[in-house]
This record gives structure tokens, C-alpha cells and sequence, in this order.
């Protein structure tokens, strides 16, 4: 403020800029977040292999996706085998609508291959 008790245009610049960066990060980390923190239930998923099917582990994410609330389908979802290893992939896209006016498409792949413990006869 200056002295006659206005608010300077240097200031609305700052508090417009301020207020873009927070609502930006309001609706672009939680995507993000929940990314990464997906990516670690898959990684144990994948890790766990050797105990279950793989429409077991198909089944274990996607109770894990919608307790979370993620657009993941069936189809979403590859598992492949091989003697020794196992590798899950998902592969899935969030739409963040920005004031009604633009959607902006997030797209995410995850990836987690991991050694097979023991083989499952």
C-alpha cells in the first residue's frame, strides 16, 4: 500500500501470480501425488508375484485404483511373465479441467518389473 492507502500495481501483479501458482498446484499435484504413491503399490504388487495369478494381481489393482479413485481399467493393465521376472504396466490419462473453459489431458504409464522369488506351479 502506499500512502494514500491504495494497493500499488506492482502488488496486484504479485497477488495475481500468487493466486495462478496456487490454484495451478491445486489441480496439477494431486495427480502427481497419487501417481508416485500408485507406482509403490504396484511395485509391491509386482514384487508379491510369485504368491498370485496373474488375474490376481489384475484383481489387486484395481481395488487399489478405485480406493484411490484413479480411471484405471482392465484394460489398462498388462502382466507378462517370464521365467525369471515379472513385469506389470498401466498405462492411464487424467483430465484436469482448468475454469471450466480448457481441459488439460495427463497422461501416465507406470512400469515395475521385478524378479520372480519362486516359480508358481
Amino acid at each position: 500500500m502506499n500512502e494514500d492507502g491504495a494497493v500499488s500495481f506492482r502488488t496486484l501483479i504479485w497477488l495475481f501470480l500468487i493466486t495462478v501458482i496456487v490454484y495451478l498446484g491445486i489441480k496439477f499435484v494431486p495427480p502427481y501425488f497419487t501417481y508416485y504413491m500408485f507406482k509403490g503399490e504396484v511395485d509391491g504388487e509386482a514384487q508379491t508375484a510369485h504368491v498370485h495369478s496373474d488375474q490376481e494381481i489384475v484383481k489387486h489393482i484395481l481395488e487399489k485404483a478405485r480406493d484411490s479413485e484413479m480411471p484405471i481399467g482392465e484394460g489398462d493393465i498388462t502382466v507378462k511373465r517370464w521365467e525369471d521376472a515379472i513385469e506389470v504396466s498401466i498405462r492411464y490419462r487424467i483430465d484436469v479441467n482448468l475454469l471450466n473453459w480448457h481441459t488439460k489431458t495427463l497422461f501416465f504409464s507406470i512400469r515395475s518389473i521385478k524378479p520372480i522369488k519362486a516359480k508358481q506351479y
